[in-house]
């Protein structure tokens, strides 16, 4: 195949992207293939696959693709927010709504940790997503020791790896079982409780 114009390249890269979020929000990774994509696309399957390799890869754009949606969704939130306690509240609350709103990054993770034990891929993507999370709760309590909400002793790591347990916690519960929990409540009760073991 020639090489095409890169402004080409990115379109038709970004129209695969869109198409297999909706094909895993509608049916999982399983409805997730390169002959539905080319099915629904108006290219052929070697265009897909000159612009991926494989489902594995389409997978990971797929998940970096929801993903960025969401961290942006949640930095904007955090830029919005005056105080240390609205900026995590905002921060927690905004990677939750994102995950609800995105259903095809929940069932990628979902699907993943069924693989995590069988596929080093899976359980890399799932590691490095988790590794992200952690580090940027970390980056903001330590805006919140710089604007005295954290105390100093704080261990950051930990409270990060809590902060990353509600997110996950509160998108399985309401994504297993719908209307199961109010999400908001959740998330506000976990950071009220976060907040007074900081203080």
């Amino acid at each position: 195949m020639s090489a095409e114009n890169p402004t080409v390249r990115s379109r038709r890269r970004a129209e695969i992207i869109a198409e297999a979020r909706k094909l895993v929000a509608e049916g999982g990774l399983e409805a997730m293939t390169i002959a539905a994509l080319e099915e629904r696309l108006s290219f052929t399957r070697g265009v897909i696959t000159y612009h991926f390799e494989n489902k594995a890869e389409i997978v990971e754009a797929v998940l970096d693709s929801a993903i960025a949606e969401i961290n942006d969704a949640s930095q904007t939130a955090i830029h919005a927010s005056a105080s240390f306690p609205e900026k995590l509240q905002a921060m927690v609350k905004q990677t939750v709504q994102g995950f609800l709103r995105h259903r095809e990054a929940a069932r990628i993770l979902i699907s993943f940790w069924a693989r995590i034990p069988v596929d080093p891929h899976a359980a890399g993507l799932n590691a490095r997503l988790y590794t992200r999370y952690r580090e940027a709760a970390v980056k903001l309590l330590k805006i919140g020791q710089s604007s005295g909400h954290v105390r100093a002793d704080a261990d950051l790591h930990a409270v990060a790896a809590v902060i990353v347990a509600t997110v996950i916690g509160v998108v399985t519960q309401v994504y297993f079982e719908q209307g199961s929990i109010d999400p908001d409540n959740a998330v506000s009760e976990s950071i009220a409780g976060i907040l007074l073991r900081l203080a």
